[in-house]
């Protein structure tokens, strides 16, 4: 799914991942799922380039991999984390839910790929 960098993207991204995951009769959890792909295209909307696309696989095994592409870290100056915060842990929650999570290069057009995958529990 291509998104546009807009807060609507996060709505339009668990929509889509809600019917494929349905249509593939995923046994895993499904809202665990649609938040790992929400706080992954929330990253990229608010801290990457475009172009940003989000990919899902489901494998024989029933394990579910979740990619999320992007143009790469846009120019902002990084702000210190407080305990009261209330963003930034999107990606510890990403590593609560996940059996893993990891970001690499991605080739052209994209410059990142952002990943996680979660197991049928």
């Amino acid at each position: 799914m291509d998104i546009a960098p807009y807060a609507e993207a996060c709505g339009q991204a668990r929509h889509w991942a809600r019917t494929a995951l349905s249509d593939w009769a995923h046994p895993g959890d499904v809202d665990n799922a649609l938040l790992v792909v929400s706080e992954l295209v929330t990253n990229a909307v608010l801290h990457a380039c475009s172009p940003i696309r989000a990919c899902l696989n489901l494998h024989t095994d029933n394990t579910l991999h979740l990619a999320v592409y992007d143009g790469g870290p846009a120019a902002r100056a990084a702000t210190p984390r407080t305990p009261h915060d209330e963003h930034g842990r999107g990606l510890d929650i990403v590593a609560a839910l996940t059996a893993g999570h990891g970001r690499d290069a991605a080739s052209s057009p994209f410059r990142s790929r952002t990943w996680a995958t979660l197991t049928a529990s």
